[in-house]
């Protein structure tokens, strides 16, 4: 993606350092764009050992120097190139300047060429500021476009000492975000899916669970966010805080689900209204009978009581529409194409993606699978076994977006 990263007068601008790292590192190409706010804080120089194309200062629509071969125009060059337009941190000053339409810098001449494209904006200031009827009104004049997607600062401790809201997002967050906001396609699909290790709690103080951090449904809510659908999250006990980044999207929704039981009662109130649903959750498959109090080792015995855990995905197939697709997620020790028939003859959804899994703990294995960012997967359809393919999880998520809009992408 070609992102234009404007960086304004706000305290939090030294940041914009590490959010330009950041997407150069997962692989955009970025111009960065100053104000002269910004460069009362940071220097122009250190982007470019930060690997971004080229860093713009507040006059340089006037330098003919930094025009390409065949433009007349820097900021109308500048808006041709980039796929989205993003401000990041947005201080007070800017926020006015854009809504009221002032172009009287580079940043301000890009705005106002950029037609629809995407534009993201990132306001970080005081909370006071923040809370000024006259921002709060130009914040509302610029929500009011569709192809601006405004992030509202968070709650925290700010630089000038006070606690309120106003605080810029963590770099991973923004970074999440940007990745993520903007396209109005599929405007209508909702996606469900089920991410992390659910618990089953022993006492007050222990639990059973497994390693499953999450990261797979993390990259596939990305996925389907990054192609507009609306997605929902049934995050497990053991789910990633990484999820957190993705609350400032507006087509995003989280749902803590610690347990089988609590992530069962979410998906079968929310499954209903989606078009896909998505099991890429390590659920428990047993519940114990748990004590009220903590165990005490002298009294415990040898065994403890416990039941089968509900089968949300069995359950799930049970009040399936034929309009709605199912993918479910099988993590095996054993990746021989006989388990996988017989799961999906137990279970028979549109697509079974399967995996080697091992948590590292027996005969001195390597952990397999969970909390990598890449593993060894099989694609079932049917009868059909695809694989093994050496993907990365980000790879599986853009994988899915495309099998679901009717491509083969394995």
């Amino acid at each position: 993606m070609k992102i234009l990263l404007a960086v304004t007068g706000s305290i939090a601008s030294y940041k914009s350092y590490d959010v330009a790292r950041l997407l150069v590192k997962n692989g955009h190409e970025v111009i960065v764009i100053l104000t002269s706010g910004a460069l009362e804080f940071i220097k122009p120089e250190t982007f470019r050992y930060l690997g971004v194309q080229e860093t713009y200062l507040p006059t340089d629509d006037f330098v003919p120097t930094h025009l390409k071969e065949n433009a007349t125009v820097l900021h109308i060059q500048l808006a041709k190139w980039a796929d989205k337009l993003v401000v990041a941190p947005m201080s007070a000053n800017t926020l006015s300047r854009l809504a009221l339409g002032l172009n009287n810098d580079l940043l301000g001449s890009v705005y106002l060429a950029f037609g629809k494209k995407d534009i993201l904006l990132f306001p970080a200031m005081n909370t006071q500021m923040w809370q000024q009827a006259r921002v709060q009104e130009h914040t509302q004049l610029l929500q009011t476009q569709s192809h601006i997607s405004l992030v509202n600062p968070v709650s925290g401790l700010l630089a000038c000492g006070d606690v309120g809201q106003g605080k810029f997002p963590d770099v991973s967050a923004v970074v999440d975000l940007i990745e993520t906001l903007g396209s109005d396609k599929h405007q209508s699909k909702k996606v469900t899916i089920t991410a992390g290790a659910t618990a089953s709690a022993i006492d007050p103080v222990r639990y059973l669970t497994n390693p499953s951090s999450g990261k797979m449904g993390i990259a596939v809510a990305k996925a389907f966010l990054r192609n507009g659908y609306e997605v929902t999250v049934l995050a497990g006990h053991q789910c990633s805080t990484q999820i957190d980044n993705l609350l400032g999207h507006p087509k995003f929704k989280l749902l803590k689900t610690p347990t089988t039981t609590k992530m069962k009662e979410a998906a079968l109130a929310v499954f209903p209204s989606s078009d896909l649903y998505i099991s890429t959750g390590a659920i428990a498959d047993i519940e114990f009978e748990a004590a009220s109090s903590k165990l005490k080792k002298e009294t415990m015995g040898n065994s403890l009581p416990f039941h089968q855990a509900p089968d949300i995905l069995k359950e799930i197939l049970a009040i399936k529409k034929p309009h709605q697709k199912i993918v479910s997620f099988a993590a095996e020790t054993e990746t021989s194409k006989d388990v996988f028939m017989e799961k999906m003859g137990r279970k028979p959804v549109d697509l079974m993606v399967g995996n080697k899994v091992s948590n590292g703990l027996l005969n001195q294995e390597t952990i397999q699978g969970f909390m990598q960012d890449d593993g060894e997967y099989y694609f079932i359809q049917g009868t059909q076994v695809d694989g093994p393919n050496d993907l990365k999880k980000n790879d599986i998520g853009t994988k899915l977006v495309g099998w679901f809009e009717g491509l083969k992408t394995w």
